[in-house]
């Protein structure tokens, strides 16, 4: 339909003349009218500028870099809001690494995992004042390997996280040899350390919040020639848990 009606002037002009500066267009449907509106210059106040910079910024944040360090973090708080999802990142009985250490409901594992401990160092060959000294010293190399707002009640020293790490990195070697290592022997005290694995679950080692960085594992291992044993036994641990375990 023409924007001039037959026996009418011409819409938006006196005079029947049609304006330059604005033109209304319509079509068969009214609901769709098309009014072109003149170039205008708006001001911005301050505020309204930054909460577009805001828009850009939470954008630019969001991105993922595809060359970023994977890091051992929480997951976001809202996947915590449901129960289905808890059973993939929160240990039901073992704890390992600086993430669940406080967690009053765990700290039964305490016992059994000094005991592991107790065992590994016999096996390994190493005395234990060596392997910490070990993991202090790559301390701060291994904070790295978490997000750093994880770590702020570790900030003030080197000892609680270097503990934790070491207590932790030989008790996984030492529980997953007990399973896996193809040369085990256990010795009496072990053999009590056993009874006390029927406690220990296998499957919390592989949950998001519950990592520790590879590195310490090979910190421990790497200092004596019985190492070997003990990474061969966490091969085929993995192999077996990740790969060849039927689902």
């Amino acid at each position: 339909m023409s924007s001039t009606e037959e026996g009418g002037g011409a819409v938006g002009a006196p005079g029947g003349a049609v304006s330059n500066d604005q033109t209304i267009t319509t079509n068969n449907n009214p609901l769709e009218t098309i009014i072109p509106m003149p170039d205008t210059d708006f001001t911005l106040s301050k505020g309204e500028l930054e909460n577009l910079r805001s828009l850009d910024e939470s954008f630019d944040g969001n991105q993922l870099d595809p060359n970023a360090k994977p890091l051992i973090r929480r997951v976001p708080s809202t996947l915590g809001c449901h129960e289905d999802f808890r059973k993939y990142f929160k240990p039901k009985v073992i704890q390992i690494g600086p993430l669940h250490n406080d967690d009053p409901t765990l700290h039964g594992s305490q016992n059994l995992k000094q005991n592991l401990v107790k065992c590994f160092t016999k096996n390994i060959g190493v005395n234990t004042k060596t392997l910490y000294e070990n993991m202090k010293k790559e301390i701060d190399g291994l904070k790295k390997c978490y997000d750093p707002k994880e770590l702020e009640k570790y900030s003030n020293g080197k000892e609680k996280l270097a503990w934790i790490l070491f207590v932790d990195g030989c008790a996984i070697l030492q529980a997953v040899y007990i399973r896996y290592g193809q040369d085990y022997n256990s010795t009496l005290i072990e053999r009590c350390t056993i009874k006390e694995m029927l406690t220990f679950e296998y499957s919390d080692l592989f949950l998001l919040e519950n990592q520790l960085p590879f590195r310490v594992l090979e910190l421990l291992t790497s200092s004596s020639k019985n190492g070997e044993k003990f990474m061969k036994a966490i091969k085929r641990f993995i192999d077996y848990t990740v790969i060849t375990q039927p689902r």
